[in-house]
């Protein structure tokens, strides 16, 4: 008998996607082995996002509970991730919202959906999300400009090129068409490609059809990520390898489709299907981060300094011992009042260990720096003073 096989012009994601996720499994499982916890992840998600509508009915036909982008708890869980998603009421302000990604700051990484409604501050909030938990890869650009090569792609774009890597999909002297520029997926793929040799051009939906088809027609990889069924006909494709991206659900057909019109397979060389192509990465690709995140924030945690303060990624640590809690309230007391000469406060934990008296945890961090400055070392000095320890 004959086993089925794909045409050898489709670029299907599924067997890359299974494998993905299995090798971030086993990593994980690793890192629970190694760290006694599991890799853990936030997503954070202010109002109704317009294209999560038909979620459910995708996961329902395409996907499964343990294997999707719209069921990142029980993904996390059935792979080995501790995943809590925060949904947020689209009222939620703009320091409302900072303050949700400051409680979730012990997590490996954080993921804030896109688009946030207008009244937040994006630029602000976004800026928030420490570069080594930005598992959806926001600052990816920026890292990528200042020579960090660790920075965490962003995930549907990532899952693209790795799906381009799988089967050979060359850009190296090509002309690449890129059509859509949002932030999270068309500005950070056309930066991809184009370190990969591409000549890329970017185009959008306010450019005029006319011009849309005489790029279409002279391109030579074209990947579309509009999110508009329908902007690219299938007949202005001429031979052209064509990365389908961009996805809508109809309502009418019960069924995704495409950002191009018409019998896509008679145009193009080859191509990624919808579905089947990309969206079965995206989910594995975003934990393959988390994992990778994981691991890279471990090797990086608990410097121990001449002093007696940890050095971890983001945050200065000490622990103070007391005879009581008399002795750690008068010590708190006098750190808050020194905090409010600084204009720099510790965060505070008290710990009673019975006969063995009470710990107090002090911790230093600027948060809008995301790292630890200089003003994190003075302070702990002035409360190494203060207290005379």
């Amino acid at each position: 008998p004959h086993v089925w096989q794909p045409p050898k012009n489709l670029l299907h994601g599924n067997i890359l996607a299974r494998q993905t996720l299995q090798d971030a499994k086993g990593s994980a499982n690793s890192f629970e082995q190694t760290h006694g916890r599991k890799p853990s992840l936030a997503v954070v998600t202010v109002g109704d996002l317009k294209r999560y509508t038909h979620g459910e009915r995708r996961l329902q036909i395409y996907s499964d509970s343990s294997n999707s982008w719209f069921s990142k708890t029980s993904t996390g869980e059935a792979n080995g991730f501790d995943v809590q998603e925060i949904n947020l009421h689209a009222s939620t302000t703009t320091d409302e919202l900072l303050s949700q990604l400051y409680a979730v700051r012990n997590v490996d990484g954080i993921q804030l959906m896109w688009p946030l409604p207008n009244h937040i501050d994006s630029a602000k909030v976004f800026s928030a999300i420490d570069v080594a938990k930005d598992v959806d890869g926001i600052h990816y650009i920026g890292q990528c400009e200042i020579g960090n090569k660790g920075a965490y792609p962003p995930v549907t774009p990532a899952a693209a090129i790795a799906l381009m890597e799988e089967f050979d999909v060359e850009v190296e002297g090509k002309r690449v068409l890129v059509v859509g520029r949002s932030p999270i997926v068309g500005s950070p793929i056309a930066h991809m490609l184009r370190e990969k040799g591409g000549a890329v051009t970017v185009v959008h939906s306010q450019v005029k059809e006319e011009t849309l088809k005489q790029l279409v027609g002279e391109a030579q990889v074209i990947v579309t990520c509009a999110g508009l069924p329908g902007v690219i006909k299938a007949e202005w494709i001429k031979g052209a390898e064509v990365i389908n991206i961009g996805t809508t659900f109809d309502d009418e057909i019960d069924s995704l489709v495409s950002d191009v019109d018409g019998d896509i397979a008679k145009y193009a060389s080859r191509y990624s299907p919808v579905p089947g192509g990309i969206g079965p990465l995206s989910a594995p690709t975003l934990f393959k981060n988390v994992v990778q995140a994981a691991w890279d924030q471990m090797s990086t945690t608990g410097v121990a300094l001449d002093n007696g303060w940890e050095r971890q990624p983001d945050r200065l640590r000490k622990t103070y011992t007391f005879n009581s809690y008399t002795e750690a309230l008068e010590a708190a007391k006098k750190v808050d009042e020194l905090s409010i000469t600084m204009d720099h406060h510790a965060n505070m934990t008290f710990t009673h260990k019975c006969v063995d008296g009470v710990d107090l945890e002090m911790e230093f961090f600027t948060f809008e720096a995301k790292r630890i400055t200089q003003k994190d070392y003075d302070a702990a000095h002035a409360v190494d003073v203060l207290l005379g320890m």
